[in-house]
């Protein structure tokens, strides 16, 4: 048991009281200061909690972001950031930015990221999540950009049950298109390192969730669908599938921000290095659910619904090699991540 009202939990990992965000550096001299990042899906979630957290950090850099707008919010824009409707497949838009601004660091958060939607259109959406990729890896290369960073995600290693899922041993075991598409960008960051010179990093995120992660959402976590049903019931209505005692290794937003920055920060030499991006913990469905009526103060029934095909039962990060070589250690723990969610939902007003 990691804290007191934590439940029950599979973990090599404790965490330490939550850390600020950007930890000073011990030489000021030797942080890097961007002087221009273009974040990709900048409207979305992870992409709208990175700019806030980026700009904090580096105040004098200038960033660049794309979104269509298509699944990313409005509200979710920085009026500080340099905005660009549209598709990263849209070749002239993306020529015209990384000629016009003179692109140093690319964060790519873009992606149709709804499992489902892959299933559905498999074809669009492999556009999108494989020929958005690799056309945003040829500007960058063909622009001289310091550094390429890639949102991959934890399902390339679909329903290996050797836990912790590490990088070098747990094999790529896909259950849907979008498995499949996420993995294929990590090869071509190798690609375009090793043919090119472009560095590239991938970080595999596991279940990300936090404030401003809307329940009512086809992206939304669990955690998130769940709170949407309670403090706003029109919009939602809370289900689980299985029988709950899945688990899964929630991820702070901020941990996946920390991340990031991390790999832009090192002074490494990354040739499309894959990391894990979670918090080493896994939690099952039934705790989750019994911990938001318990800080709620709200009664959750969601619906029983049978299991969906190719579901993965367990996730669960290593993060050694992240630890190791990037220096990263989750600075928000669950237990306060999910109160800093639901405080977000108690103060929300639509």
């Amino acid at each position: 048991m990691v804290e007191r009202d934590l439940p029950k939990v599979e973990t090599g990992v404790r965490f330490s009281s939550p850390a600020p965000l950007a930890p000073a550096f011990k030489d000021e001299e030797s942080m890097p200061n961007p002087k221009t990042i273009l974040v990709t899906g900048c409207a979305g979630f992870i992409g709208g909690h990175f700019v806030q957290q980026f700009k904090k950090r580096f105040p004098k850099t200038k960033i660049v972001g794309i979104d269509d707008l298509s699944t990313g919010r409005k509200d979710m824009l920085d009026s500080s950031t340099i905005f660009y409707k549209g598709s990263i497949l849209d070749e002239k838009l993306i020529k015209n930015i990384f000629s016009k601004h003179k692109i140093e660091y690319v964060f790519h958060f873009a992606a149709v990221a709804r499992v489902f939607d892959t299933i559905e259109r498999p074809r669009y959406t492999s556009e999108v999540n494989i020929i958005g990729t690799v056309a945003l890896l040829e500007a960058s290369k063909n622009h001289r950009v310091k550094r390429f960073i890639y949102s991959s995600s934890s399902l390339v290693y679909g329903n290996d049950t050797k836990l912790p899922m590490k990088e070098s041993e747990n094999v790529f075991d896909p259950k849907y298109p979008y498995s499949i598409q996420k993995y294929v960008g990590e090869p071509f960051c190798k690609i375009f390192s090793e043919l090119f010179g472009l560095e590239t990093v991938c970080l595999r995120y596991f279940t990300v969730f936090g404030p401003k992660q809307y329940g009512d959402s086809p992206y939304s976590t669990v955690i998130c669908a769940w709170l949407e049903s309670l403090y706003f019931p029109k919009n939602k209505k809370a289900f689980i599938t299985g029988d709950g005692n899945q688990s899964r290794d929630f991820c702070h937003v901020n941990n996946v921000v920390w991340a990031n920055i991390l790999a832009m920060e090192s002074k490494k030499h990354f040739q499309g290095e894959v990391f894990n991006v979670g918090s080493g913990i896994r939690i099952k469905l039934n705790d989750v659910k019994r911990l938001i009526a318990k800080y709620t103060g709200k009664r959750l029934q969601p619906e029983k619904r049978p299991p969906r095909v190719g579901d993965v039962r367990h996730t669960c990060a290593d993060i050694t090699k992240a630890r190791r070589v990037l220096g990263y250690k989750p600075i928000v723990n669950f237990d306060e991540g999910l109160k800093q969610t639901i405080r977000w939902f108690e103060s929300r007003k639509i």
